[in-house]
């Protein structure tokens, strides 16, 4: 897992250091919120764009989970969390948007408060600590809005949850999918 990481994060140094000699530059700052079965990520992301077709994507967010009955491992997960993502993102013209496809990887800090099922009808609580590294693929496509310098998008995404460090008992992980309303503005 660690050697995939840090991989993950060779490759994007790599590319980012690679687009640096192209003179088609821009950044862009937004706000999306990502929406999954468990929960809702609301996010501030900077794109940054190393030439037309590609760019590096960060983003900051708090990630607000509510597992319901979806875990496997408890009755019920419920917690919050800060963190954020990197990613790497194509850019495919189309029509008077654009598509893209992407390769993104989270860090969550999430502290769950979970309750279960011990015997018949008695449940016992606690809180579990666990930093969550997920990593996710997205495509999507974004609109200029017209006459601004900013764009509206609709992503879906597809990854996997692992509970990389755990402090306490143990809290769902396992595959995740996710859609995602964006808005962009050029500075």
């Amino acid at each position: 897992m660690k050697v995939r990481i840090s991989a993950l994060l060779i490759l994007l140094s790599m590319l980012y250091m690679n687009a640096q000699t192209n003179s088609d530059k821009r950044t862009d700052l937004g706000l999306s919120l990502q929406v999954y079965p468990a929960g809702i990520i609301p996010t501030v992301n900077l794109d940054h764009y190393f030439n037309e077709k590609s760019s590096l994507l960060v983003r900051a967010g708090l990630n607000i989970v509510d597992r319901q009955d979806f875990s496997d491992v408890n009755v019920t997960e419920k917690g919050t969390g800060f963190g954020g993502s990197v990613g790497y993102r194509k850019h495919f013209p189309s029509g008077k948007g654009k598509f893209i496809a992407g390769l993104n990887l989270d860090v969550w800090s999430l502290n769950i408060d979970w309750t279960d099922l011990v015997g018949g009808d008695a449940f016992v609580s606690g809180s579990t600590y666990t930093l969550v590294v997920q990593p996710w693929l997205e495509g999507g496509y974004f609109l200029p809005i017209k006459n601004t310098k900013s764009q509206l998008g609709l992503t879906l995404g597809l990854g996997r949850e692992f509970n990389a460090i755990t402090s306490g008992d143990e809290v769902e992980q396992g595959f995740i999918g996710s859609v995602s309303l964006q808005w962009m503005f050029s500075l």
